[in-house]
């Protein structure tokens, strides 16, 4: 009798530690392709392309059984600004307005992955998308 009482909140509870290390695992992933594809990017540096680096992040996703979805916007100039650190569209080696930093090339890598529950109450406490994202200053 106590264990018919007791067993349906084991399962859960059991199946929400799962949920949360598989949550965990897909965003510690994430956050590595994402890392791995901005070390790509600083070590090519300027000459350093989107496809390329959108491909870093896609294998290095692909490799670990994630169907992550990434975005790569530039290279290009941009002007960074104070916190929170914002970037606006400039001319290269121009001085930039908002403060007296140079216009400089950068790269923006964004990975996005959307982790399924196997306990469908968990979406309702935690965020299942998974977003990375790295600026990196190319050289």
């Amino acid at each position: 009798m106590e264990f018919a009482i007791c067993a349906p909140f084991m399962l859960g509870l059991f199946a929400a530690m799962v949920d949360v290390g598989n949550l965990l695992r897909a965003r510690i992933t994430m956050a590595g392709a994402v890392a791995a594809a901005a070390q790509y990017a600083t070590m090519v540096g300027s000459t350093v392309t989107a496809t390329n680096t959108q491909n870093v992040v896609t294998n290095v996703a692909t490799a670990a059984g994630l169907a992550a979805t990434s975005t790569v916007t530039g290279p290009g100039c941009y002007c960074p600004s104070a916190y929170p650190v914002t970037y606006s569209t400039a001319t290269c080696g121009s001085t930039c307005a908002n403060n007296a930093l140079t216009a400089s090339t950068y790269i923006v890598i964004k990975a996005k992955y959307t982790y399924t529950p196997i306990a469908p109450h968990l979406s309702s406490i935690v965020r299942t998308d998974l977003i990375e994202t790295a600026t990196v200053l190319l050289q």
